[in-house]
């Protein structure tokens, strides 16, 4: 059995002074607004272009009614648009999130219809408008998800696809306007005019808009940094904060304990039987919470301390001997077979010896807690894979497969019915623990096992040698 679940988001330490939920750079709000307020804008440019094409560089036949149509369609559905992007227009507004999405994907599609009308009604394929297409798709590109950017990419080539079907089939030609298209023999004068009036609008409208990106990017980039100063300040307040509150609360626990014990021995004169009960359960308390600050003291250990400085080759073998003799007394208590199986005493590991241990020392007094009376704890060592495992058995109540998704979580605790274990508590930091000191030395942790046949919790390390090869313990140990 084990500890550990994942903390709730409110019960979780945020990284900053302000919560990255409620307060982020939103890109897409504003840029939807920016897009609405400029489709208004084009709207009118039709119309007034048509206009001046028209009837001041004389480029004929010109259907200004048929575009000035065109024109009124787009404000239309521009204006509504635009008043659906207006609340999401600040940059620290809360994001549109999927509503803005779905806004985007209708103004790209009835962008792009309406601007394969125009281009008919400006020379079909042969317009020199046609370069409008990649705009769009650029926008496209920065306001759509990934796939509905490629989705775009495909429809403005199908558009394209029709005005080229349309004409060449003779179904719906298009006008040719004269000075809107290339026509034949020499350029004339009003399609040079429009050809520099067409690219210069397109380089500057490519500027703007990228340069409007970069330096929403930039912003963007400062206020993470910001943040991450703020988080960084935070965290090392936090760690300072909790070594010393550590320490505090620490020793006069110790303290009470020590008193707590003279006086359940007898050494200030005999207790009645009632405070002698009394006596073993706050002794009972004091030593939770003693486990509590022994988990927060690694927790902060883990946060704050170069591992690779403290690291050194560790023998398993010693190590699990060690754990098991310290536990041997809690084993005995509830009648339990502890034991350990043969192992290569040449078993080597790199890292922090106190950390490894604790790790080590969790497993077993998990499985202590969490088997019944008259059971068997087994630890063993073996490798895998080039690396090598410690291995704690236990023929406790096993957990059940839909569970073990909660395990080496923090604050996860399982429900146990066994009636010799109801009264095992916890706060579910020790498995968390665990994770957390096999992830630091680049180990990994994990359980085998089935419900009613006992659990296999086992955590590996990367192997260091075996320098020591063949010589082998050749007795179990039993205690």
């Amino acid at each position: 059995m084990g500890d550990n679940q994942r903390i709730s988001d409110a019960a979780r330490p945020q990284t900053g002074l302000l919560d990255p939920q409620a307060v982020q750079v939103n890109f897409l709000g504003p840029r939807l607004f920016a897009h609405a307020v400029a489709r208004i804008g084009v709207a009118i440019l039709i119309v007034a272009g048509s206009l001046f094409a028209r009837y001041v560089i004389g480029v004929t036949p010109l259907s200004v009614p048929g575009l000035s149509i065109v024109a009124a369609a787009i404000l239309a559905y521009g204006i509504p648009l635009l008043v659906l992007a207006r609340p999401f227009r600040a940059p620290l507004a809360a994001g549109p999130g999927r509503r803005g999405e779905r806004i985007a994907e209708v103004s790209i599609v009835l962008d792009f219809m309406a601007l394969t009308a125009v281009l008919w009604f400006l020379g079909g394929a042969r317009s020199p408008f046609l370069t409008i297409y990649m705009l769009h798709i650029g926008i496209a590109s920065i306001l759509l998800s990934r796939r509905a950017a490629y989705f775009s990419a495909i429809l403005a080539a199908v558009m394209l696809a029709g005005l080229i079907v349309v004409e060449t089939t003779g179904v719906l030609p298009p006008p040719a306007p004269h000075g809107a298209t290339p026509g034949d023999g020499p350029l004339d004068t009003r399609y040079i005019v429009t050809i520099l009036f067409v690219y210069v609008a397109m380089f500057w409208l490519i500027v703007a808009s990228q340069t409007q990106m970069a330096r929403a990017l930039r912003k963007a980039e400062e206020h993470a940094h910001d943040r991450a100063l703020q988080s960084e300040r935070l965290s090392r307040m936090r760690r300072d904060f909790l070594h010393v509150a550590l320490h505090d609360v620490g020793a006069p626990i110790a303290t009470a304990e020590m008193l707590l014990g003279n006086l359940r021995d007898g050494l200030c004169g005999p207790l009645e039987p009632q405070q002698a009960e009394q006596v073993g359960r706050a002794i009972s308390k004091l030593q939770r919470l003693q486990s509590l600050v022994r988990d927060l003291r690694v927790l902060s250990e883990l946060d704050s301390t170069d591992l690779r400085a403290h690291s050194t080759e560790i023998p398993l073998s010693l190590v699990l001997e060690s754990v098991v003799e310290e536990c041997s007394d809690a084993a005995r208590d509830k009648k339990l077979t502890l034991e350990i199986e043969p192992s290569d005493r040449g078993a080597i590991v790199v890292g922090v010896p106190r950390l490894v241990r604790e790790a080590i020392t969790n497993y077993v007094d998990n499985a202590i807690k969490y088997t019944p009376t008259g059971g068997r704890v087994t630890a063993r060592i073996r490798p895998v894979d080039g690396r090598l495992r410690v291995e704690v058995s236990d023929t406790g109540v096993g957990i059940a497969p839909a569970q073990r998704h909660r395990l080496f979580q923090e604050f996860s605790r399982l429900e146990c019915d066994h009636p010799d274990l109801r009264g095992a508590r916890g706060v579910g930091l020790g498995l968390s623990i665990v994770r957390r000191i096999a992830e630091a030395h680049q180990g990994s942790v994990g359980v085998d096992g089935e419900p009613g046949q006992g659990s296999t919790f086992w955590i590996e390390f990367p192997a260091c040698g075996t320098a020591h090869a063949g010589h082998h313990s050749t007795d179990s140990r039993q205690l």
